[in-house]
């Protein structure tokens, strides 16, 4: 019962953290020469943030970014906020996203940011992309946490029923003496 009540309690009081950054491709495999959209969201973004920059990795022997191919959704197009793309290294993409104040407030924290387009140089059954946080900002050039920190779930409940479940063991054994 212990061990079980320590198991409990360990995974009540992890935090969930998604990644800032998710991918989301068109098809579910490619073959050669094919275009390959992405979409890319953004998933429970701070919102105090103004600028943030991601280091976004790829595979170049499968793929091959396509030039100028980033596109904000309208959604984000419409707000007045903007994003880009551009090939810093054969391998990784720069991703810059500029938001303006409330954004959040219209667009939640997660949406859709925008789209990139690559050209499949062999016959794909998924695709593998990483993102790494370079730079996350505020309004007044301050870092920022990227993200919202997801919410612990409900510990205290959980905590209250095993405390009853113990008692109730307790007077359970009492009877038994």
């Amino acid at each position: 019962m212990k061990v079980l009540t320590v198991i409990i309690l360990l995974i009540c009081s992890c935090q969930a953290s998604a990644g800032l950054i998710t991918f989301q491709s068109d098809q579910a495999s490619y073959a050669e020469n094919d275009i390959v959209t992405i979409d890319v969201n953004i998933n429970d973004i701070n919102p105090m943030i103004d600028f943030v920059e991601l280091d976004i990795g790829f595979d170049p022997l499968a793929l091959e970014f396509v030039e100028d191919s980033w596109l904000d959704t309208s959604d984000v197009f419409d707000f007045g906020a903007f994003g880009d793309a551009f090939l810093f290294t054969n391998d990784t993409l720069i991703l810059q996203a500029s938001f303006l104040d409330g954004i959040t407030d219209v667009l939640g924290t997660s949406f859709n940011l925008g789209e990139l387009q690559f050209t499949a140089l062999t016959d794909l059954a998924t695709t593998s992309f990483s993102s790494k946080l370079v730079t996350a900002i505020d309004v007044n050039f301050n870092n920022v946490d990227p993200q919202v920190k997801v919410s612990e779930p409900a510990g205290t409940a959980v905590v209250a029923l095993l405390g009853a479940l113990f008692l109730m063991r307790m007077q359970k054994s009492a009877l038994f003496i």
